[in-house]
């Protein structure tokens, strides 16, 4: 029952299905029983047809570790455009992910993490087009062996995926009788927050712990969402199930200060889980300790050492109440207060005006990749001209 509500979830709450769409499943080969469902409940809602994209981490690993050198930073322009084909005919997407990780030496992680930013490069117009919100979109996790094992290592394998299951359905709120109501309340709930923080017109915030100092500015016209987003046509989606953040636009030139992560970052299926950024200027200074791969992901191009997003989650959010790390990027940033890397989200500035967006401060970039940075001992400042007003203290909302 509960996969049936998950799959409602998903087509009900994340891209409202209605009569006549088209709807693209991204998924792995483990993920089959769930796209079935998600299937019959689409065609249920009156999806015209439902195009399927099968990706698979094994097959991922084998083009790292047996691709001839020569093609290691090419990525084939019929894909990117297939890509923008299916967006541009209108397809809603899901995609359903769970984290791959390396059981390769240092080299086949760095082949790897340079095939990644190839691709990242090359999707670069793709995934433009999505984040700019041109159709509904929706990412979704769902348990592979690999991931359950690394979230769970004590657990034999079938234990530990049905272990994995559990926290899916609780977060997702499938386990409830009404679960497309109960994100109807959870959606209220987070926009709520979003109005009080839009209600103060910060010109910045502050994250502040023991292990972070961070001064963040925001872009002019920036508004604050939570929950629920609206396509460019006026479709309601949910762009992230689960989802636990309110998140606004920072201006890309004005961030400074240091910051430690607080869940692991998982780059080419390199866990790296200990590292301090240092900003200048808006722009990642230096890391410690140096990390090649993280290094690779910030040089991919001009805007990848910058912020395109920051984002508050309570300390106590329904994903953080699990004390567990989820090493899947999804689950660990609506555990933690976050920052991004990269592209930022074209429906953060509340009015488009004719001055130049990248004067203004948005950030553009091929890639988007999450931060984790908060946790229990952080406290939140919203700036204002003669004030500081406090949001958040050990990571709990105050306002």
């Amino acid at each position: 029952m509960y996969l049936n509500n998950y799959a409602k979830i998903i087509v009900n709450v994340g891209i409202a299905v209605e009569k006549g769409e088209l709807v693209k499943i991204n998924f792995s080969p483990e993920h089959l029983p769930l796209v079935r469902e998600i299937s019959k409940e689409a065609y249920k809602s009156g999806a015209q047809y439902v195009a399927l994209d099968l990706r698979d981490s094994e097959i991922k690993k084998n083009r790292a570790r047996y691709l001839a050198d020569e093609f290691l930073e090419t990525f084939p322009n019929s894909i990117v455009e297939n890509e923008l084909n299916y967006a541009k005919s209108g397809y809603s997407t899901i995609t359903i992910v769970a984290p791959s990780f390396s059981d390769g030496d240092s080299n086949e992680i760095e082949r790897a993490s340079m095939i990644n930013r190839a691709k990242l490069i090359a999707m670069s117009p793709r995934r433009t087009y999505g984040m700019e919100n041109n159709n509904k979109w929706v990412v979704v996790n769902a348990p592979t062996k690999e991931w359950a094992q690394q979230v769970f290592p004590e657990h034999p394998e079938n234990e530990a995926i049905e272990l994995l299951w559990k926290y899916i359905y609780e977060t997702t709120k499938s386990n409830t009788s009404d679960p497309v109501a109960a994100w109807e309340q959870h959606d209220a709930a987070l926009k709520n927050k979003a109005e009080q923080l839009n209600n103060f017109s910060f010109f910045a915030i502050r994250y502040i712990s023991d292990k972070t100092n961070l001064t963040v500015s925001l872009v002019k016209n920036h508004i604050w969402l939570g929950g629920s987003e609206q396509t460019s046509d006026g479709k309601t989606f949910m762009s992230n199930i689960p989802v636990e953040e309110v998140w606004t636009m920072p201006n890309k030139y004005e961030v400074n200060g240091y910051v430690a992560i607080t869940k692991p970052l998982i780059l080419a299926g390199k866990t790296i889980g200990d590292l301090k950024f240092f900003f200048e200027n808006g722009r990642v200074a230096s890391i410690e300790p140096k990390d090649q791969v993280v290094l690779d992901l910030l040089n991919t191009d001009e805007g990848a050492g910058m912020l395109g997003e920051v984002a508050l989650v309570s300390a106590s959010s329904g994903i953080a109440q699990t004390g567990i790390t989820f090493k899947s990027t999804l689950f660990d940033e609506n555990a933690a207060c976050h920052i991004a890397l990269g592209q930022a989200y074209l429906d953060n500035i509340s009015v488009i005006t004719n001055e130049d967006l990248d004067e203004l401060g948005m950030n553009k970039s091929a890639i988007h990749e999450d931060v984790m940075i908060g946790d229990n001992s952080m406290d939140v400042y919203g700036l204002l001209d003669d004030e500081e007003i406090l949001i958040m203290r050990n990571g709990e909302w105050q306002i």
